[in-house]
């Protein structure tokens, strides 16, 4: 009996003990969470951040890509016009050509 006593005695200190360090580990997960949700959101913000940064140079990009494609059609404009103005001035120069061949051999 005494040793029962003396197991209930010295449980109840052990207990006592147990709990505390029960909190204490209750506390440090808590703290642990709560760093852990903190640097989460902080994560989360940057990815946001990276995620609009993305979205906004992607937009630039497209509109990069229509503007080339407007002076490609320009440029494309402007060699056909070229190349009519090359073909008109031979003509021209063919007739002329022609015309003076005509009057030395008048």
């Amino acid at each position: 009996m005494e040793n029962q006593t003396h197991n209930t005695m010295g449980a109840s200190p052990c207990e006592a003990e147990l709990q505390e360090l029960m909190e204490q580990i209750d506390i440090m997960v808590s703290n642990k969470k709560m760093d852990w949700e903190r640097k989460m959101r902080a994560l989360e913000t940057r990815l946001d951040l990276r995620d609009q940064e993305l979205a906004n140079a992607q937009t630039c990009l497209d509109q990069k890509g229509q503007e080339v494609g407007l002076l490609r059609q320009k440029l494309d404009s402007l060699e056909k016009c070229n190349l009519a103005m090359t073909q008109n001035y031979e003509g021209q120069l063919q007739t002329l050509k022609a015309q003076v061949r005509e009057l030395f051999t008048v």
